[in-house]
């Protein structure tokens, strides 16, 4: 169903049944993976809705068809032509393996299978959260983000969040504006945590 701020998890699985069936009739095998609003929402009950699915095609060699069989699922759906928006590749972490990933699920069923979707891990997420928190948002969904995602992930203080950001992108530093939220993201954990 469409929100007033996204789709919901409904929404984004009946793009993926499309989307593999486009690929099963093609006798194509493809492969996404999912990051950021969308890969909490195949992975958690409290986010109800993702404007988008950040995605990332893993299937190289089938790219072009991976990107029509999105649009035929927009059409049918009156999704956006963007709506599986591969912009996060660029934030993605060098080196990325399976070990980072969960399974989501293949589509359009188990047993006729076009597409498979596979999700960044939470722990992965929470390291490309802490690096968004440069940017402001009106809502400030990513700290929000950040801070369920830490408490899911048992992390409550900023040295802690450091060594998760560290673990994902060990050559980098998060960005000023994001380092200057760290102790309050700790607090807003610690005081969610409490209650």
């Amino acid at each position: 169903m469409i929100s007033g701020k996204g789709f919901d998890r409904a929404k984004f699985e009946e793009a993926f049944r499309i989307m593999g069936q486009y690929l099963l009739d093609r006798h194509v095998l493809g492969e996404i993976a999912i990051y950021g609003g969308s890969a909490i929402l195949f992975q958690f009950d409290w986010r109800q809705t993702s404007e988008d699915v950040d995605a990332r095609i893993i299937s190289g060699s089938h790219h072009g068809l991976i990107t029509r069989a999105a649009e035929e699922a927009a059409k049918h759906l009156g999704l956006p032509r963007s709506w599986l928006n591969e912009t996060v590749a660029m934030y993605a972490r060098r080196g990325e393996d399976v070990s980072d990933q969960t399974f989501v699920g293949v589509y359009p069923s188990p047993e006729r299978v076009g597409l498979r979707v596979v999700a960044a891990k939470p722990s992965y997420i929470l390291a490309m959260k802490l690096s968004a928190l440069e940017r402001a948002t009106a809502d400030d969904r990513d700290f929000q983000d950040a801070v369920n995602l830490s408490i899911a992930c048992g992390v409550s203080t900023a040295d802690e969040l450091h060594d998760a950001f560290r673990k994902f992108f060990p050559d980098q530093d998060l960005p000023a504006a994001a380092e200057v939220r760290l102790k309050e993201l700790a607090r807003a954990i610690q005081s969610r945590s409490a209650s």
